[in-house]
């Protein structure tokens, strides 16, 4: 059953992304402040964010059965908690890679909305 809560957790995170960067002023700075790779389709993009929700909710399915959580409570919680994970990348990118500390913001929200809603769905399922 907890396959199904993965396959969900997957296509509803990569949604809520997608909403997130649709929004005109996050896509206006992220447009602004960030230099797309050359030559990489945006069908290769969008499925490389497919790929990184689905990885991500397999971590968190995995953590949380082998911690023994239930419930869509635990599993934002620990969605939340892993949000230090991307905010020590990001953090990387900015001090080494010249990243535009905004962007690296709008990058870490994503994925705190991302981690947080595949923690609580995956979590139905566990």
């Amino acid at each position: 059953m907890f396959i199904l809560g993965i396959a969900i957790a997957t296509v509803v995170s990569f949604i809520a992304s997608a909403a997130l960067y649709a929004v005109p002023p996050v896509s206006a700075l992220v447009t602004r402040t960030s230099t797309p790779r050359p030559g990489v389709p945006v069908a290769v993009q969008m499925a490389s964010v497919l790929l990184r929700s689905l990885l991500a909710s397999c971590l968190v399915a995995g953590l949380m059965a082998a911690a023994g959580w239930q419930g869509a409570a635990s599993g934002a919680a620990l969605g939340l908690a892993l949000s230090v994970l991307p905010l020590i990348l990001l953090m990387g990118g900015i001090v080494h890679e010249n990243t535009a500390p905004s962007a690296a913001a709008v990058h870490l929200l994503d994925w705190v909305i991302k981690l947080t809603i595949i923690g609580a769905l995956v979590g139905l399922f566990i």
